[in-house]
């Protein structure tokens, strides 16, 4: 069950702003993005991504060093930093 804690900050025609918050072990459970996104790491850590076919690949991310991803994309996230860490995720909706 997933027990990360999605914060919404903005939800409108062309956005959607979620600030995700992770105590160490805690995950955003499966999911498909339905649009392109881009995530900012506030605190940076290591995360786990376990995609939908089950493979398993580490991800560190790096304080504001954003990167994006893909509309489509379907996978967990858990966080593996040994504390809490955050994220926000930007969705683009057009």
């Amino acid at each position: 069950m997933p027990n990360a804690q999605p914060t919404v900050n903005l939800d409108d025609e062309r956005v959607r702003v979620t600030t995700w918050t992770f105590q160490d072990g805690e995950d955003t459970g499966y999911h498909r993005h339905e649009f392109d996104y881009v995530v900012v790491p506030i605190t940076g850590g290591r995360f786990e991504i376990t995609e939908r076919d089950g493979s398993v690949r580490d991800m560190e991310q790096v304080t504001a060093a954003a990167y994006r991803g893909r509309a489509g994309t379907e996978h967990n996230v858990t966080n593996r930093a040994g504390r809490p860490a955050s994220f926000v995720e930007v969705e683009l909706k057009s």
